[in-house]
């Protein structure tokens, strides 16, 4: 289950679980709310999913539906991504003694303004066997402002296949923009509209950059369907940005896009994880981010990237020009930043992580687990 189907962090986790988990071991229902890229991407992987939409927290009728997918397909775990999809996991859970567990992405999975949310969170206490959050920071600092049980919570790194990923080249993608050999070229991938990912730091980094150190050109990718980069256009408009900061909309050649980077910048003022930050670092890239939150577990500063005062635009240019200015550092950086990733962030060991969970979580109601 999950409440979004668009391009996003906690819909690559899920697509990747579904894709990676031994088919003989495991057979997936896909729900999604909406015919999104999500829906599109399991139809290519010949996966069809079940599409329910879901209209507030407490629809009956999408209860109605889940309830008998649940029965007739004979389920025997119940898997939530994302906060208001927990909530209704936990009452999926009760109701069909199914047992129920979730996944919990980014800060912003709980708002402050949440609806009802002293009853979604005792719902979520009483119906979940476990909640998985995708790096520690962003477990404990749910626990300080949730009443969570903690001994529901438990910890999964996401991972990605490294593979996939390999630093040099990306001449053709440089070209494709009209970027000359010798520009300096800094990179973001974030998707427009949402706050905490912090793109208005980073075009006030562009601005900061432009007068002291010509020569750099920003790149931004990210989603922009739906009207989500009308604010990050006008706002480049409006510094004077428009030749400096380069808008590319979703790229699903993002590797391509990683190899005709000299850095790769991460400005979010919160982040639970950040699957585009360890894709950056298997590409062999410097980093410089923000201490927002999963950064901090991901990188060791000045040894895997640098690591800045968040939401400072001054600190996150001051570390780009450092790297310009330093080759073999961030030849250093990028290397030490690739080893890290294969020996602590695979998607084999994300995958064998949520395996053994679903074990555990499934044998002691006496489920079968085959």
């Amino acid at each position: 289950m999950i409440e979004t189907g668009g391009t996003g962090g906690a819909e690559t986790v899920y697509l990747n679980l579904i894709r990676g988990l031994d088919p003989s071991r495991w057979r997936h229902l896909a729900v999604v709310p909406t015919r999104d890229w999500l829906y599109d991407q399991l139809v290519d992987s010949e996966i069809q999913p079940f599409l329910i939409p879901e209209r507030g927290a407490f629809d009956g009728a999408y209860f109605a539906r889940m309830v008998g997918l649940v029965k007739k397909f004979k389920v025997d775990l119940i898997h939530a991504h994302l906060f208001g999809s927990a909530v209704r996991a936990g009452i999926l859970s009760r109701v069909c003694g199914v047992p129920a567990i979730a996944t919990l992405h980014g800060g912003m999975d709980l708002g402050s303004r949440e609806r009802f949310r002293g009853l979604k969170v005792a719902i979520i206490n009483r119906g979940l066997k476990r909640i998985v959050f995708v790096s520690e920071p962003l477990r404990h600092s749910f626990l300080k402002a949730v009443p969570l049980r903690p001994e529901l919570a438990t910890v999964i790194p996401n991972g990605i296949d490294a593979s996939r990923f390999s630093a040099g080249g990306g001449q053709a993608f440089r070209a494709e923009f009209g970027i000359t050999p010798g520009e300096f070229v800094v990179g973001a991938v974030a998707t427009p509209g949402r706050p905490a990912k912090g793109l208005d730091v980073l075009l006030d980094v562009a601005v900061l950059l432009k007068t002291r150190s010509p020569g750099i050109r920003f790149i931004v990718m990210g989603n922009l369907d739906g009207g989500r980069g009308i604010d990050l256009l006008n706002q480049r408009a409006s510094r004077g940005l428009t030749d400096d900061v380069i808008v590319t909309g979703f790229r699903s050649d993002v590797h391509r896009a990683f190899a005709a980077l000299d850095v790769y910048a991460l400005t979010s003022r919160s982040e639970g994880f950040s699957l585009s930050l360890i894709e950056a670092m298997a590409s062999g890239l410097p980093v410089v981010s923000t201490r927002c939150g999963g950064p901090e577990q991901i990188l060791t500063d000045g040894v895997t990237g640098l690591l800045v005062e968040n939401g400072s635009a001054h600190a996150v240019a001051k570390a780009i020009e450092m790297l310009r200015a330093s080759p073999d550092q961030r030849q250093n950086l990028g290397a030490a930043a690739r080893e890290a990733v294969r020996e602590r962030f695979t998607l084999d060991a994300q995958l064998r992580s949520y395996e053994r969970l679903y074990q555990e979580t499934i044998r002691p109601s006496g489920r079968r687990s085959q």
